[in-house]
């Protein structure tokens, strides 16, 4: 790859490379933050076809660097026209970055299998391109694929179930994986199915790409925002705080509950 500085209005964002198709504004202003305090971030990447550079990864950066009013940018480049650069752009954030969701993967899947330069790929393949597992491309491709690793999956939960709820297991407690100490939290066993999951993160995507519409047209609600956002991040570590607590409170049960299996043990063994 080759390094250059590049104008940050010369660079295009709108070549069917973001993958994500939103983004996090939270995470935009804890860069421009980090920026400020003279952190120092890896340059973009880009695709250049001798006219234009393609942003392929860096959307957050970018909108950072926007927010600073800096006019140039440092970019790592390499040579290719804009269907490669989609390409390249469909295994973007699967080994780093902002961690993809699973409908995020399933739409990159579905691009990449649809693609004029990768549509023929096998699932193995397209799996490593777009930096997933070969068996979720596979569902992705064949919905019938999906359906028997759902049923699969559901079949798995109800047993882990019946092994949890067994009257003769003296854990008894929903979570504990019977003959061993390892935690699993009760929403694992509960979890809702891909239908709910989806539906979930649409209404949140649907929200965020209106929050993003908003402050693109108003400067002082994108600073008001600001504000906005470190509310959030307090918020979101009181939140974490108050899981790990929980977390702590099940597991100090499941000892309590073992220790009395124990005892009640002992107690009956001395009769």
């Amino acid at each position: 790859m080759i390094a250059a500085k590049v104008k940050l209005d010369k660079i295009r964002l709108d070549g069917g490379t973001q993958m994500r198709k939103n983004l996090n504004m939270q995470m935009i202003y804890s860069y421009k933050e980090a920026m400020e305090n003279g952190d120092v971030f890896p340059k973009l990447y880009t695709v250049f076809d001798g006219k234009t550079h393609w942003l392929v990864d860096g959307f957050h950066r970018y909108h950072a660097y926007k927010l600073l009013n800096q006019k140039e940018v440092d970019v790592h480049y390499e040579m290719g026209n804009q269907l490669e650069a989609q390409v390249i752009a469909f295994g973007v954030n699967g080994d780093h970055g902002k961690q993809r969701t699973n409908i995020e993967k399933h739409d990159i899947v579905l691009a990449a299998s649809i693609h004029e330069l990768t549509k023929n790929k096998s699932d193995r393949e397209l799996a490593k391109i777009c930096k997933v597992s070969a068996p979720f491309v596979a569902s992705v491709r064949n919905p019938e694929v999906k359906k028997r690793q759902n049923q699969q999956r559901k079949k798995s939960s109800r047993k882990k179930l019946a092994e949890n709820n067994n009257p003769n297991d003296n854990r008894g407690v929903i979570g504990l994986h019977p003959g061993s100490d390892s935690f699993e939290p009760v929403s694992e066993i509960f979890a809702p199915d891909d239908d709910e999951l989806r539906a979930n993160e649409l209404a949140e995507k649907a929200d965020r790409e209106l929050l993003n519409k908003l402050l693109d047209a108003s400067e002082p609600l994108a600073v008001a925002y600001e504000e906005i956002k470190k509310l959030t991040l307090l918020n979101a570590q009181q939140e974490t705080r108050i899981a790990a607590l929980q977390r702590e409170k099940n597991e100090a049960i499941a000892d309590a509950k073992r220790a009395q299996a124990q005892l009640d043990k002992l107690r009956k063994e001395k009769k």
